[in-house]
């Protein structure tokens, strides 16, 4: 498990995009991300590790673009904010978080008449769990060149809700070990990682992107 203090890697920026339903290209040493459908050139992202040899290069790119977002992925975030110039402004702050697939996928006591499985989409594949056929609680991941990427999309709110969420991460922990991934990335905002850190997940890195005023 990477520490905080390392500079993180950035292998799982592909996977993490097919889950916006968005195209990854690799670029120098990071990627980009395009536009979504109906975002336009605008919607483009850069993505690089900080301290990096191309994070300074991308930023001058997104500065020359309007709606062109610069994303570093970085452990210290007072530090990157250097990086941007020529009119960029931090817009965004996340958190990237990592578990190793082994210590998710565990037997998981659902509710009576509660079911999980997975669904292959065009860039992901869905997760859901039903009670009596109703979906409750729904996530996505994608794992691309053994990195796995996940992302909660719908949980209830109630006792039950940490139960379906534990069940989500149990059946996507088992997806990506059977595809060779031994860890699952994901991406959070800041008062939302807490939670997690408490039931298994680790600070990976922090994410800060970057637009032109």
């Amino acid at each position: 498990m990477p520490e905080q203090h390392d500079i993180p890697a950035i292998g799982w920026v592909p996977a993490w995009a097919d889950l916006q339903e968005r195209n990854a290209d690799p670029i120098d040493a990071g990627f980009i991300i395009h536009a979504g459908m109906g975002q336009g050139s605008a919607g483009r992202e850069y993505v690089a590790a900080w301290p990096g040899r191309d994070a300074e290069k991308f930023a001058g790119m997104a500065a020359g673009g309007s709606g062109v977002r610069l994303t570093l992925l970085c452990a210290d975030t007072d530090a990157a904010q250097g990086v941007a110039t020529g009119g960029l402004t931090a817009v965004a702050e996340r958190i990237l978080l990592m578990a190793p697939t082994a210590e998710l996928n565990t037997d998981v006591e659902l509710p009576p008449n509660s079911q999980v499985a997975l669904a292959p989409m065009e860039t992901y594949d869905a997760v859901e769990v039903t009670v009596f056929d109703h979906p409750v609680a729904k996530g996505r991941i994608q794992v691309r060149d053994d990195f796995a990427a996940v992302a909660i999309t719908e949980l209830p709110q109630g006792p039950q809700k940490e139960a379906f969420e534990r069940g989500l991460f149990a059946a996507m922990a088992e997806e990506a070990f059977l595809h060779g991934a031994e860890y699952l990335h994901m991406v959070v905002e800041p008062d939302a990682a807490a939670p997690y850190e408490a039931t298994g997940w680790a600070v990976a890195g922090r994410l800060l992107s970057f637009q032109k005023n």
